[in-house]
């Protein structure tokens, strides 16, 4: 079994996939290219599973994973199925190798809030780093159906924390401002010490939406009314004063359009541009929300034949946002519903959609869990949609597998782990090995990306979060 011993390396490794998906700034990664593509919706060839071996090629590699029933995370060895080391959950520091890990604990009639080092070599990893305690139960925030905690700014400064569980009637919400600093200034130190900076105390229901990238700026939703995906507005909040500003963050583009919806998916570029993916009444949309300068765009998504659901299967809520290794196209993907749209992210319009076949098989499916790294990254890295690593093909999850998409035309190449439901997707830096998190026996299957062959399952079963693929 490995243990603690081993070097920073293997969260270092993880660091780098999060990097190079997120801020553009790789060399471009070995191609993964995919071959010329069984007909349409047809299952990729596929192996009898059996067990992996230790060291076994494309197995041997670590997983970051979570289990049904546990908070925290675990470094997994794919070709054994040995934990190396436990994480805790939180929200990583934007561009760290999950070196640090903000957390909030509940500690009696308080919580502990810890910028938490995560080091192999600690004998309590997660337990170190600066900490403050606040009066009150607090929890750190997430966004639509991701399980994996948000409300930290991406310079690290300053992290957000809610007040108990979201309810859309509330009279009254409170959001805490924890922030790394000196004396009066505020620092991007992760050893910096933490302080309370204040209590946000609004009349009506908010909800965190996402911060400034220097943490300046807090956007909250502001519910008008208690329906799920009801009408909404976007208000920002000076965080120095903790004062709401006066007026509505609009769409630039339609003033006086209402917004309507409940959030899906977010992914958070570097350049400040937070993208999040609402199911309005309508139809989806992507809600763009320049977090530097407070300004907004709606983008308006296709809605598929099924989007009112399929059977006890919704569909419509298995849309995927993702982007490519270098920033060029956003993606936003329903497998389960069969279309497929690229986004220009500098001009924040559609380029193009298409229909592919749809996964979704009735009520025998389960909606799909989003499994991603923390915010701070542009976009989740193991999740409902990925891209290859060389931009050529992506890999949609849906109620009846995993659909292998072109980007170049947004064709579809084939179909692997056809019948099975898949709750989370994980690719190698390489683009060589796609893992798949299916639900129901919580078991997570190895694929061949290129051909769609199934190498072998990983030992144990029940996890529920599939967070990250990096090189042993």
């Amino acid at each position: 079994m490995r243990t603690a011993s081993m070097t920073r390396l293997t969260l270092l490794s993880i660091a780098i996939l999060v990097v190079t998906a997120c801020d553009g700034s790789a060399s471009r990664p070995g191609s993964a290219a995919i071959p010329s593509a069984p007909a349409a919706g047809r299952a990729g060839p596929s192996s009898p599973a059996g067990p992996p071996r230790a060291g076994g090629g494309a197995l041997d590699v670590w997983l970051l994973a979570g289990r049904a029933g546990e908070t925290g995370l675990h470094l997994v060895l794919a070709s054994t199925g040995e934990s190396a080391m436990d994480l805790p959950a939180g929200s990583p520091r934007s561009g760290s190798n999950w070196d640090h890990v903000m957390t909030a604990t509940a500690d009696g009639d308080a919580t502990v809030v810890r910028d938490s080092v995560i080091e192999p070599g600690l004998l309590e990893p997660g337990l170190e780093g600066p900490q403050v305690r606040i009066d009150g139960h607090w929890r750190l925030p997430t966004i639509g159906l991701d399980p994996i905690p948000a409300g930290r700014s991406l310079d690290g400064s300053t992290v957000v924390l809610v007040e108990g569980g979201y309810d859309p009637g509330q009279a009254r919400s409170r959001f805490a401002v924890v922030e790394h600093g000196f004396s009066n200034d505020v620092s991007t130190d992760p050893g910096a010490p933490l302080r309370l900076a204040r209590i946000v105390d609004l009349p009506g229901a908010f909800e965190y939406d996402t911060l400034s990238p220097d943490g300046r700026i807090l956007y909250l939703v502001e519910h008008l009314d208690a329906s799920a995906g009801g009408r909404y507005q976007v208000r920002a909040v000076d965080v120095a004063t903790g004062v709401l500003r006066d007026g509505v963050i609009v769409d630039k583009t339609n003033v006086e359009e209402s917004m309507a919806g409940s959030p899906i998916a977010q992914l958070r570029r570097p350049d400040g541009v937070v993208l999040t993916l609402y199911r309005g009444p309508d139809h989806p949309f992507v809600h763009a929300l320049n977090a530097k300068e407070a300004w907004a765009v709606c983008i308006d998504l296709p809605r598929g034949a099924h989007d009112a659901g399929v059977g006890e299967h919704d569909a419509g809520l298995d849309w995927g946002l993702t982007s490519d290794t270098f920033v060029t196209s956003v993606y936003a993907v329903n497998a389960s519903l069969g279309l497929a749209v690229e986004i220009d992210p500098a001009g924040l319009t559609v380029r193009r959609s298409a229909e592919i076949p749809a996964t979704a098989t009735g009520p025998a499916a389960g909606s799909i869990v989003l499994a991603k790294f923390g915010h701070g990254e542009f976009g989740p890295i193991g999740r409902r949609v990925v891209a290859a690593p060389d931009g050529t093909a992506l890999f949609a999850a849906g109620a009846n597998g995993v659909t292998v998409i072109r980007t170049k035309d947004l064709s579809v190449v084939r179909t692997d782990l056809a019948g099975s439901t898949v709750d989370g997707l994980g690719i190698t830096p390489d683009g060589a090995t796609l893992f798949a998190l299916l639900r129901g026996s919580g078991q997570i299957v190895a694929v061949d990306a290129r051909t769609g062959r199934r190498l072998g399952t990983v030992p144990g079963a029940g996890y529920d979060r599939l967070v990250a693929v990096a090189p042993a």
